[in-house]
């Protein structure tokens, strides 16, 4: 399967030690199949970076989801599971579980301030599975070096 990095800069090799905490699935390096969210982060990144855009694309194995050598945790779509799994990950500086790959929708704006709402006790879990707004989105986050041998560099695009 394709998959694409939206950054600031081309990434040829992967470093998990430059992964940000606090993300949806933890700290981990994240794709998605989707080139435009790629494109919108990248953009992002670079904006804030004051640089260039780059999307970077990927080939992913996906025999890994076939292997018992890595642990794998898939979510089709926006569920209590996948909140709580967001939560969880929110709130912690180093990593809150050891799957080396997760896979789901994305926590994007919208719905990032409606979870932080959530966070901040101004909403309720209810409150918040009501307002949310399914937008396609997809990611998935490698959170180990074995979970990296399943992703190799393709190609890359910049984006002015």
């Amino acid at each position: 399967m394709r998959v694409y990095h939206g950054s600031y800069t081309k990434i040829d090799e992967i470093d998990l030690s430059k992964s940000e905490p606090k993300k949806d699935f933890g700290k981990g390096f994240y794709v998605t199949k989707y080139i435009e969210q790629a494109e919108f982060w990248a953009e992002r990144k670079g904006k804030v970076n004051n640089t260039d855009a780059c999307v970077t694309e990927f080939e992913f194995d996906e025999y890994a989801y076939k292997t018992k050598d890595l642990k794998i945790l898939q979510f089709d779509n926006y569920t209590e599971e996948w909140f709580d799994f967001v939560v969880l990950n929110r709130q912690n500086e180093e990593l809150a579980h050891d799957y080396d790959i997760v896979e789901g929708p994305v926590a994007d704006d919208k719905i990032n301030r409606k979870l932080q709402l959530f966070l901040d006790g101004e909403i309720t879990r209810e409150d918040f599975f009501e307002k949310l707004v399914h937008i396609p989105s997809h990611q998935i986050c490698f959170c180990t070096f074995n979970s990296l041998q399943y992703l190799k560099t393709k190609n890359h695009k910049v984006i002015y």
